[in-house]
């Protein structure tokens, strides 16, 4: 008896614990710093890590406190269609998830802020679309487009934590990103309703087409094998075995090969690449104890 009740705040400490990081998503985290490492690789800066790791850690808890914003406005459809979330499930309050989502933000800003003003200013910017896409994205048909700006930002907050301009490299980069979001948004739909063209399929896949442009080596090459090929597989989770919620898992996970394969095109460090590629692997090892979407 003596030992149940000693043992019983532990369990709901982790249970705590868990409900957090599922209400944060954060298994999906790692896609997030990858992003921030090809941004900033991009833009000339990839040996500058007193630099990126600031930068990485601020997108993170951007990432995060989106998360949290999003479940926050989403509350009441979630309390009818999925109430074991944390927030319907009361393990988490709605003030706690308030006071985490402005916290966040504004320790991320912070970070950004003693960087460059640049950086900071295109943080901003980044917050606002995020909670744009946050209170706007049901009904909306611009809300793939939302979120797909969301993560091209980050190209652009971290190449302006480098640089002083954001070269048109990371333009265009960043511009793949969204393509490639705006994709994967639509498979996910696929669980709706059937996918009525390959237009999602095409801009998933449109990534590699376009770096396969800058082969100048092995890794290159060996890297768009290795993004179409798990693109592939997770369309295939997705159209054939209808295995909606694992394939958007993979796709996301999928971003953190695209900045490994952007980095390799344009002649990146070999430790931001590998970085990348442990933040793919990260992303699936921790999407198989905290659910990615």
């Amino acid at each position: 008896m003596l030992s149940a009740e000693v043992a019983s705040p532990r369990r709901t400490g982790r249970a705590a614990w868990r409900a957090w990081l599922a209400l944060a998503r954060i298994s999906n985290a790692p896609t997030v710093v990858s992003n921030a490492i090809a941004g900033a690789a991009l833009a000339g800066g990839s040996g500058a890590i007193g630099t990126i790791a600031p930068v990485a850690v601020a997108m993170v808890l951007f990432y995060t406190a989106g998360m949290v914003c999003n479940d926050v406005l989403d509350v009441d459809v979630d309390r009818r269609e999925r109430p074991e979330r944390p927030l319907p499930s009361g393990q988490i309050s709605i003030r706690a998830a308030v006071a985490a989502t402005v916290g966040l933000f504004a320790i991320g800003e912070a970070l950004l802020l003693a960087i460059s003003a640049g950086a900071a200013l295109a943080g901003l910017v980044l917050i606002a679309a995020i909670v744009l896409y946050d209170a706007w994205h049901k009904g909306n048909v611009l809300s793939p487009v939302l979120m797909g700006a969301c993560r091209a930002l980050v190209y652009v907050v971290a190449a302006l934590a480098v640089a002083d301009e954001v070269r048109g490299v990371v333009w265009g980069a960043a511009g793949l990103v969204l393509l490639f979001v705006v994709g994967l948004t639509e498979v996910a739909k696929a669980r709706e309703r059937s996918l009525g063209s390959l237009w999602p399929v095409v801009a998933v896949l449109a990534p590699a087409a376009v770096w396969a442009r800058e082969v100048r080596s092995a890794a290159v090459a060996l890297l768009s094998l290795a993004f179409v090929a798990a693109t592939v597989h997770a369309l295939w989770l997705a159209l054939a075995r209808r295995a909606t919620g694992p394939a958007v898992g993979h796709l996301i996970a999928t971003v953190a090969l695209l900045d490994a394969l952007a980095i390799a095109a344009v002649g990146g460090s070999t430790a931001a690449i590998v970085t990348c590629l442990a933040a793919f692997a990260a992303t699936l090892a921790l999407q198989t104890r905290i659910a990615g979407t």
